[in-house]
């Protein structure tokens, strides 16, 4: 599946899927960094699927996403949810339906507008939350010691600038509400 693009080979690069913008973007000099990015979130999908694994109950990635997002919101209607999901908000429900089975979260019905559900996590699902993060602590903690301490610094400011670029960008989000600043995690917030 090499193609080539001016200049722009990688086993992974396909031109077809790239707008006008974006292939010169790449003929610009980025295929090697894109390269790059695509195959350290390969890694880290496999590091998030992987702290998934053996948890109790068992959740899926999108499943496991829901429960983040509540988290750092604290509360979430349904309909925030399944836009922030990019899903329509019956199959949202129908998630929210299995978590509350598992008492992962909380659904409660808005008194005057019995139409709005807000979604609040559970004890039990914090705790998901934070084994889930602990195992991927670990796992990336691993893998870091095959990586030289300077070069950890240089990729620490690299990936720092990356994770600025998607905060100030709609492109990483379903929806265009503002991204959480992730240094006021939950924590931070409620301190």
């Amino acid at each position: 599946m090499l193609k080539r693009v001016q200049g722009a080979t990688s086993p992974d690069f396909n031109a077809a899927e790239l707008s006008g913008d974006e292939v010169a973007s790449v003929l610009a000099g980025q295929a090697e960094v894109v390269d790059a990015v695509l195959a350290a979130s390969r890694v880290l999908v496999g590091v998030a699927a992987g702290a998934l694994a053996d948890l109790e109950p068992e959740v899926t990635m999108p499943q496991f996403r829901a429960l983040v997002l509540i988290d750092m919101h604290e509360t979430l209607t349904v309909a925030h949810l399944a836009d922030a999901l990019a899903v329509v908000p019956s199959t949202a429900t129908r998630m929210c339906d299995r978590l509350v089975a598992k008492h992962l979260i909380k659904r409660t019905t808005d008194r005057t507008n019995r139409r709005q559900v807000t979604l609040r996590l559970q004890p039990r699902g914090r705790r998901l939350i934070e084994e889930s993060t602990a195992k991927r602590t670990r796992e990336i903690n691993a893998l870091l010691t095959a990586v030289p301490a300077e070069a950890q610094t240089e990729l620490a400011h690299a990936l720092g600038l990356l994770v600025q670029a998607a905060l100030g960008s709609d492109r990483t989000r379903a929806s265009g509400r503002p991204v959480p600043d992730p240094s006021l995690s939950r924590t931070a917030r409620d301190a």
